[in-house]
């Protein structure tokens, strides 16, 4: 269990759901199917720009992953199960594991895995066409979100409402977050009406 009380765990829940909404939002705009005259524009305005909104999008997928798959590697992180919700389906959590390892090497660690000619010599590792794969990414990210809020107990109107919006904040750019999902004190207050009962850890 968390050492969270869980409405503050909640705020740190929400965070990663935003902003892998809004860089896959970003990366729909100015990845590899956006027209070479926007590459080009942004190019000239942010260097760079398009690693690192891939780079901010897997950050907060691996995060998410890690919480729906429920892996906890340390007492203070936050999981899934601290909100007494059911796990996800098998086929997604298979999915999302599938992305986690590859994920984690691309970002976080200096490996042979990283050069493509070892790659290909060594076919048991694939490497995910990041190109391709964010938008299944997001989908399955998704898709364990609405299996959550689909659960009833507690925290159903919570996840559902981060759902609502984080789906929005993907598909639709000028999408404004919701405030009762942004700062701690504006949540803090959203919680006090939507949790069911008060939920503390034991």
């Amino acid at each position: 269990m968390t050492k969270l009380d869980l409405k503050a765990a909640f705020f740190h829940v929400i965070d990663p759901h935003r902003w892998l909404a809004a860089s896959g939002c970003a990366w729909n705009m100015v990845g590899p199917t956006a027209s070479n005259e926007t590459k080009d524009t942004l190019e000239k305005l942010l260097p760079n720009s398009v690693v690192m909104i891939r780079d901010c999008f897997l950050l907060h997928a691996r995060s998410l992953i890690k919480f729906y798959r429920n892996v906890r590697r340390h007492d203070t992180d936050i999981i899934l199960s601290d909100f007494g919700v059911p796990p996800i389906g098998p086929l997604v959590n298979q999915a999302l594991k599938d992305f986690e390892n590859p994920i984690e090497v691309h970002l976080f660690h200096l490996t042979a895995w990283r050069d493509s000619d070892y790659r290909k010599s060594n076919a048991k590792k694939h490497r995910p066409n990041w190109d391709t794969d964010i938008p299944l990414i997001v989908k399955l990210v998704f898709d364990a979100l609405k299996d959550v809020s689909d659960q009833g107990g507690d925290w159903q109107q919570p996840f559902r409402h981060l759902h609502d919006a984080s789906t929005k904040r993907y598909s639709d750019k000028s999408y404004r977050w919701p405030t009762d999902l942004g700062e701690k004190g504006d949540v803090q207050q959203y919680l006090k009406g939507a949790v069911q009962c008060e939920v503390r850890n034991g």
